[in-house]
């Protein structure tokens, strides 16, 4: 293979740049674009982010893997970004996945271990027994509220709100402020830009919030759990540790149950497989995440040096994009069993990366994703699509891979009796115990905390 550069110009025949890795994604995804891409480059090829930013995007996925465990080469510190050092790009403002934060995502080396240690040490300690439960129940709640009707979109009336309701318990809080930050994080990922940017300070007021309400009153939780650390992160950092949680968790496990139940209500084959329990929930999961992965594209590693990988020779300071989709497409690993359709090996898969950056937090993902599809298979009887699967359209997300909505009908049913709650004495008012947001008053010891005014505000603008 012949070596390039990012510099020096195209060969005879080729376009005069990159292609464009921005704009809005096609509705049939981007599988076309890492088949030509490779075609035209090799495991390695060029692409522009922004008009006039240019990285690499890998593709191979032995150059993916290289890259993912090799910190010595390749930073994940936005600032060593030569588009940053050379003033092109603000990490500031930057597009969230290309941007910095003072989190362990985007930190190497000694203070990479000294921000990790708190975050897997807070994960070690949830009690995954109760957190199944506590999973089952909010996504029989969720169920039932659209059970009734025969019709649903997953993506809007389940998988969306049910990753961020169960990182909302396990920060400590009822689930009045679950449904508050699933709809900042949704107007986050919306369309209007305004909205985006109020939508984010608010973001930051509820784990500003969250943290100092832990601080004055510690409980079982991740944010305890993380502020009680020996390491003794300060408020701030512990903030930002768990707002990666939300940001991390939230859109990666929505889209896994749903491109996991698109599969299912497509794929005959698949399908068949797992009624007949040919195929487990979890290697379910694990060919989606290796056919269908929710992360297509992962930003991104800097060259710490000179280095040649795949051919290609990249320079100190120049962008590698992660690209999972297409290494799970690259022709020298993917293959195939013949009696399920179901990706042989598909357990290496790279959704949750590998290496010192490698995602603490699988299995609680896994646990989410396999109770929600469970739950949907086994209340909801007859389901079937709504539209034609060729209808179904993409997130316009060159980074996350989902559906927009996913319309479904199926016979009606009824939602499952509700016991009486018991009072959270935590909660907005007794009613937001079961799970709905609540309209009554905050106790006067949190009301007038960051994060009760927060779902103050929240909760005037539901009317």
């Amino acid at each position: 293979m012949t070596t390039r550069s990012s510099d020096g110009p195209p060969p005879c025949g080729r376009p005069p740049g990159p292609p464009r890795f921005y704009g809005p994604t096609p509705d049939t995804g981007r599988d076309s674009l890492w088949d030509e891409l490779r075609e035209r480059h090799g495991p390695v090829a060029p692409v522009e982010l922004e008009p006039g930013i240019r990285a690499w995007l890998l593709l191979g996925y032995h150059e993916n893997l290289t890259v993912l465990q090799n910190p010595h080469l390749f930073s994940r510190d936005t600032r060593r970004w030569r588009e940053v050092v050379e003033g092109r790009v603000d990490p500031s403002s930057a597009r969230p996945a290309l941007s910095w934060r003072p989190n362990v995502l985007y930190a190497d080396g000694a203070e990479h271990t000294r921000l990790r240690a708190p975050v897997v040490s807070a994960l070690s300690r949830v009690d995954m027994a109760a957190t199944a439960r506590d999973v089952r129940r909010i996504a029989d709640d969720l169920i039932d509220t659209f059970i009734a009707d025969g019709e649903a979109d997953l993506i809007k009336d389940f998988a969306d709100p049910l990753p961020v309701l169960v990182l909302n318990r396990l920060y400590g809080l009822p689930d009045g402020y679950g449904h508050m930050l699933g709809d900042l994080t949704g107007i986050i990922f919306g369309d209007d830009a305004r909205r985006g940017e109020e939508a984010v300070i608010r973001i930051h007021q509820y784990f500003a919030g969250l943290v100092a309400r832990k601080r004055r009153t510690p409980g079982n939780d991740l944010a305890s759990w993380m502020l009680e650390h020996a390491n003794g992160l300060s408020d701030h950092e512990v903030a930002h540790q768990a707002a990666l949680m939300n940001s991390a968790g939230h859109q990666p496990t929505t889209h896994l149950i749903g491109n996991t139940m698109r599969t299912l209500l497509t794929d005959e084959r698949i399908r068949a497989a797992h009624a007949d329990a040919r195929l487990t929930i979890r290697e379910l999961l694990d060919h989606v995440m290796w056919t269908d992965t929710p992360f297509q594209v992962l930003p991104a590693r800097f060259a710490l040096q000179d280095v040649r990988i795949g051919g290609t020779e990249i320079r100190a300071g120049d962008a590698l994009l992660i690209g999972f989709d297409p290494a799970h497409r690259d022709p020298a690993v993917q293959r195939g069993r013949e009696d399920t359709g179901v990706v042989s090996g598909a357990r290496a898969h790279l959704m949750f990366g590998a290496g010192p950056h490698a995602c603490p937090s699988r299995e609680l993902a896994r646990l989410v994703a396999a109770t929600g599809v469970t739950a949907l298979h086994e209340r909801l009887a007859g389901l079937r699509p709504a539209v034609d699967p060729e209808r179904l359209r993409r997130v316009p997300s060159p980074f996350v891979r989902g559906l927009s909505a996913l319309p479904v009908v199926f016979a009606p049913g009824e939602p499952r009796p509700r016991p009486p709650a018991a009072p959270d004495p935590y909660a907005a008012d007794p009613s937001a115990a079961d799970g709905s947001p609540g309209s009554g008053e905050e106790p006067p010891d949190r009301a007038e905390d960051l994060l009760g005014r927060l779902f103050t505000w929240w909760r005037s603008l539901r009317g």
